[in-house]
């Protein structure tokens, strides 16, 4: 996996979680214990800082960005889908939901539980409150999230830090 140095920050990458080898990790990118990242995912921590807390999985395609001196912060057992784009300054807490192809724009925040749908653009300086689900462009709160979207996102982390793991060990280049 490529990773760099940009003007003295280095990636720090917890040794439990797994980076795929085409992902591309720049600068003050700070990955957590038994995360995914996928292939073709892009973490840019050359102007400002990526955290990622710990469970959490960018799957592939993804592409985690920050404006200068500022943090996107992801927290703890989040799923960010495939060709997802998470532009910080941003908060992401525990258990949040981006959905494929969704968009998250700069000073947003999605609180506990939050799920934006997939394909949705959540425009600049928004919230998601806590366990509620926005879709659309732009992107609204429109209702609970449901019992089983709940149970879903547990299940599709667990998944993803067990597929970390199996990759570790599992993953092989053919020629």
């Amino acid at each position: 996996m490529p990773l760099y140095e940009y003007e003295g920050k280095r990636p720090q990458i917890d040794e439990t979680s797994f980076i795929h080898p085409q992902a591309v990790i720049i600068g003050d990118v700070r990955i957590g214990q038994h995360c995914y990242v996928g292939a073709g995912t892009i973490l840019r921590g050359d102007y400002g800082t990526i955290i990622i807390g710990n469970g959490s999985n960018i799957q592939e395609n993804s592409v985690l960005h920050s404006e200068p001196e500022t943090v996107a912060d992801i927290g703890a057992d989040v799923l960010i889908g495939h060709a997802a784009i998470v532009h910080g300054p941003c908060t992401l807490h525990n258990s949040v939901v981006i959905g494929m192809g969704a968009i998250v724009s700069t000073h947003c925040v999605l609180e506990e539980g939050s799920f934006l749908a997939a394909g949705s653009v959540l425009p600049p300086r928004r919230t998601i409150p806590a366990w509620q689900l926005a879709m659309g462009n732009p992107a609204k709160a429109i209702r609970e999230t449901t019992e089983e979207m709940v149970q879903y996102n547990l299940i599709s982390v667990k998944l993803y830090q067990d597929l970390a793991q199996r990759c570790k060990t599992g993953l092989k280049l053919i020629d």
